[in-house]
């Protein structure tokens, strides 16, 4: 079985040549495109046939630069830069989130372009910091007061800095010497994507998690975690 890494380059390149039908072969029957954070713009096959068709008459690509990439268990992030045939058209920035399931492309998440994209890095930066040195008040000081967190692609499970700060509070006491390490960071606008590897003590087994922030007016308003499986 391919890996999902592979899966993500095979329908990167079906689009490149405009051959929908090999870019169709990497999604799932019920697979799903969405805003980051956002109600999903399509399900299902039928409907990716009808987007990506229109997509590649309307942005033919003259070339595409991966400018990052990362991956973990079944999802893979990329950073691409894409510029058009038609000089009109220009060039954009994509940050993008896959979910694969079985060999095949489950789920499509496309962050934002627009945000202080600066901000956003140096706000992850500091509440990462803040985390490690368990400085709770300065770590939640990062937060938005409505601050939701999730799993990539489900239901909201803490809601509110309050509780925000009750978790972390007493993940703290539990794990005195616990440190997340940031193996990788992609970004773009207003997302950040860390890729971190925690231990809970020194010595212990560490676990690797993506955490996807997503800031809205200066404060991160909604994590996202991905877990390695």
């Amino acid at each position: 079985m391919s890996t999902p890494t592979a899966i993500v380059d095979a329908h990167h390149r079906a689009y490149a040549e405009k051959n929908i039908d090999a870019l169709l072969a990497t999604l799932a029957d019920e697979f799903v495109c969405a805003p980051l954070g956002g109600d999903p713009w399509l399900t299902g096959r039928a409907s990716a046939r009808a987007m990506y068709t229109a997509n590649v008459e309307d942005w033919p690509l003259a070339n595409t630069t991966q400018l990052a990439a990362m991956a973990l268990g079944s999802v893979v992030v990329r950073r691409d830069h894409t510029v058009a045939k038609d000089p009109a058209k220009g060039s954009l920035d994509s940050l993008a989130i896959y979910t694969v399931r079985d060999g095949l492309i489950a789920r499509l998440d496309m962050a934002p372009r627009e945000g202080d994209e600066a901000a956003a890095v140096a706000l992850a930066t500091r509440q990462l910091a803040a985390y490690n040195e368990q400085q709770l008040d300065e770590h939640c000081a990062c937060f938005a007061e409505d601050i939701a967190v999730s799993d990539l692609g489900a239901a909201v499970t803490l809601s509110g800095i309050s509780a925000y700060q009750a978790r972390y509070a007493a993940m703290f006491a539990q794990h005195p010497q616990n440190h997340a390490e940031l193996v990788q960071r992609v970004s773009l606008g207003s997302t950040v994507i860390d890729h971190e590897r925690v231990r809970r003590t020194p010595e212990s087994e560490p676990f690797e998690v993506f955490a996807i922030y997503t800031v809205r007016e200066g404060r991160i308003a909604r994590v996202n975690f991905v877990r390695a499986t």
